[in-house]
């Protein structure tokens, strides 16, 4: 009897259970596609943990996914279109700087008065759905922090981009321009005194840049969302939990407060089976294997001048391996030699995990530089925007990569770099150091990621993880006040100390040089009488005779 009942008994503990599913909101506003994949890959691991997910970005999906929802607002995807046409390659092979600065300031301003102006978004603010919690990219978080407002319900970051500090010191974590090398260029944290100051400005001139995109992004927030919108400076600084997209096997040792998780590697998988054109193709390489070739989802190589493409020709022709070649497009090359072939799409992962692969040719993307770890493969890497010089220069001097710089590259450097990267076995054995470094966690980057969601959610809003640090600017961080204040303290002391020692000496002048006249006047008072004395005696002497 009480066998036949027990589906009846436990089923307003299944509904409850059932009911413990929490309604997620993610954005991502960053303008690559990248941006996009750690978000995805914490989506996949909350659902199957019976959460709701929403995300919206500025790129259609790829695949239905039961229990997302996925919304590209269509004004955003237009702008970040239209934005990101630049000639990135072009660029930095003539030397100049890919993205212009004022082109990296209007981002943020631009994207968000976009992405508030969309219908989908007007539609989606109007609906009244309501969230557990948000999750924002922690590259231009700004003008999400409008619906984090709205809402009224805690927010998180996934800091796509390991080296912007920003996020983290911002909410308390410290990042000193001492070894924090900016995102954008190829400095270490081992830096000279030149390199500091170089590495200094930078910074300086990021922080310059973001505060002008700012400014007036918040006019674009409190035209939408009210005029008694606090300030995303000050909403930043609450942010309950961030999941940084970095680890120290990869990245850099970083002194991060309590509300900080490192996930690097949170979308690697292991390699899979090819399919059977492409593992028939390798297996034809022999013993020489093969070399992989993409730029990532950031660089189009349709947009890259057709001399870039025939370099890559020049040098890849020349290898003993065969060479797989990610491309976007057709390039109107038509002479590819019989050991390149070119493809729209290649499986990155299944490739860097298969046995023959012998190097790969990558722009430096940080999810690039992860899978090329997490897989153990040598690289040769040519950086372009963003923080891909800063990434390259890492796995430099990690030991595991060859740096090459597009405005100095040839075909013989290239080429001389992969078969340098492939024939020295210190390229290998410096990858494998950092694959087990990097593998070697006592639970997965997923894992880690789902724990830290959920413990937000469990206790709405984790703010006890938050140091009072992030409230302190930066006379009161460093203690400047302090050192101010005792400074002045120090030298008015010492003024008065010394005004009181003058004052002392000119007193003590003065009466030693007032004892010095008395006894002159009591001398001379002295030697009066005398005389007065002689002359009377003279006198008395004078009369007698």
């Amino acid at each position: 009897m009480l066998g036949s009942r027990w589906p009846i008994l436990c089923l307003p503990i299944l509904l409850a259970a059932s009911a413990c599913g929490s309604d997620i909101l993610m954005i991502t506003m960053g303008g690559t596609k990248s941006h996009k994949i750690p978000f995805l890959e914490l989506a996949r691991g909350l659902i199957r943990r019976d959460h709701n997910i929403t995300l919206i970005s500025p790129f259609q999906p790829d695949f239905h996914l039961e229990g997302l929802e996925e919304i590209t607002p269509e004004g955003l995807a237009a702008f970040v279109r239209g934005y990101m046409t630049f000639d990135l390659v072009g660029a930095r092979m003539k030397g100049e700087e890919p993205l212009p600065y004022m082109d990296i300031i209007r981002y943020g301003y631009e994207a968000c008065d976009a992405f508030l102006n969309d219908i989908e978004t007007r539609s989606f603010l109007r609906s009244g759905r309501n969230y557990d919690l948000i999750i924002l990219d922690g590259a231009y978080p700004e003008c999400a922090l409008g619906l984090v407002y709205r809402m009224k319900v805690p927010f998180m970051y996934i800091n796509t981009v390991a080296f912007y500090a920003s996020p983290t010191s911002i909410s308390g974590s410290p990042a000193p321009f001492s070894v924090t090398p900016f995102f954008a260029r190829s400095f270490t944290d081992n830096m000279s005194f030149l390199d500091r100051s170089v590495n200094a400005f930078w910074h300086l001139g990021s922080l310059l840049g973001h505060s002008i995109s700012v400014t007036i992004l918040q006019t674009v927030l409190r035209r939408h969302f009210g005029a008694q919108m606090p300030h995303v400076y000050d909403m930043a600084k609450n942010v309950s939990f961030i999941l940084q997209n970095g680890h120290y096997s990869v990245t850099y040792s970083r002194p991060f407060l309590p509300n900080v998780a490192e996930i690097a590697c949170i979308h690697c998988k292991e390699s899979k089976t090819l399919n059977a054109d492409l593992e028939e193709w390798i297996s034809g390489a022999g013993e020489a294997g093969f070399v992989y070739v993409s730029m990532g989802s950031s660089v189009r190589t349709n947009k890259m001048p057709l001399a870039a493409h025939r370099l890559f020709i020049d040098a890849l022709k020349r290898l003993p391996q065969r060479v797989l070649w990610k491309q976007d497009g057709d390039q109107n090359m038509t002479d590819i030699p019989s050991n390149i072939r070119l493809y729209k799409w290649l499986p990155q992962q299944d490739l860097l995990g298969h046995p023959k692969i012998k190097a790969f040719v990558t722009h430096g993307g940080l999810l690039s530089m992860f899978e090329t770890v997490y897989h153990g493969v040598p690289i040769i890497s040519i950086p372009v925007f963003c923080d891909h010089d800063a990434n390259a220069a890492k796995a430099e001097v990690d030991g595991y990569a060859k740096k090459l710089d597009l405005h100095y590259l040839t075909s013989d450097k290239l080429y001389e770099a992969i078969k340098d990267v492939i024939v020295e076995p210190k390229y290998k054995i410096q990858v494998k150091n950092r694959q087990t470094l990097m593998r070697d966690q006592k639970e997965s980057p997923l894992e880690r990621a789902i724990y830290w969601t959920e413990y937000v959610l469990r206790h709405k809003g984790a703010y006890h993880l938050q140091s009072p640090a992030k409230d302190l600017n930066l006379f009161q961080y460093y203690m400047l006040d302090i050192a101010l204040t005792f400074l002045v303290l120090s030298l008015t002391t010492l003024a008065l100390i010394v005004y009181a020692l003058r004052i002392g000496f000119i007193c003590l002048g003065n009466y030693v040089q007032s004892k010095r006249m008395n006894k002159l006047f009591d001398k001379s008072s002295d030697l009066l009488k005398r005389s007065t004395k002689l002359i009377d005696e003279a006198s008395l002497s004078k009369k007698k005779l």
